[in-house]
């Protein structure tokens, strides 16, 4: 009796280990949203990881309130092509964030890593559109699953969790660029002189 337990537990384990490895690997998850400021000032923000890592969210909360104690680390130039943030903390585990491409105004791509608590990679595409009333952001991210990436999209969602934290930090990047607009001077303010 116990053997054809054992039997049926296996053929069910190499059942789903078979399921799981002609799952596809490869992975797109695209969110947009309209922001109120100009394409160029996006922009600023995209290409700066000391202001980009303000709206990166992760694990379902922004990346700098998500482990307080978390050791963060910039390298590379000030801003643009070859800036990288790297993270570790007992929460947030560990990973490092590249700008790989730059195009002023128009797009930042970027190579996520992660190295705990998990090792994958992916590659963000933060692309930007002007509109008659600002911009339109569109951050995509591609890359491939292990086998138990897979294993885990067969049970959730992957387009939803993903995309759910894309979403908050688009939300993040509108808050941040919207902020960083200044007033247009009207007649009836006083400049900074008190006149």
């Amino acid at each position: 009796m116990l053997a054809k337990i054992l039997i049926g537990v296996a053929g069910v384990l190499v059942l789903f280990v078979a399921v799981v490895a002609t799952r596809p690997s490869a992975y797109h998850v695209e969110r947009k949203l309209a922001v109120a400021a100009p394409a160029d000032l996006v922009f600023g923000v995209l290409n700066d990881l000391h202001q980009f890592a303000g709206v990166l969210v992760l694990f379902g909360s922004p990346l700098g309130k998500l482990d307080p104690n978390m050791q963060k680390t910039f390298e590379g130039p000030a801003t643009g092509v070859g800036q990288s943030y790297s993270w570790s903390g007992k929460e947030a585990g560990r990973g490092k964030l590249t700008i790989e491409e730059s195009v002023p105004g128009q797009k930042v791509g970027m190579k996520l890593e992660f190295v705990e608590p998990m090792k994958s990679t992916a590659t963000c595409a933060l692309t930007l559109a002007g509109t008659p009333t600002g911009s339109l952001v569109t951050w995509s991210m591609d890359g491939n699953h292990n086998f138990i990436g897979k294993a885990f999209g067969m049970f959730m969602d992957m387009d939803n969790m993903l995309g759910a934290d894309i979403e908050k930090g688009l939300a993040q990047l509108k808050t941040v660029a919207e902020g960083k607009q200044v007033a247009p001077f009207t007649f009836g303010d006083v400049d900074e002189r008190g006149l």
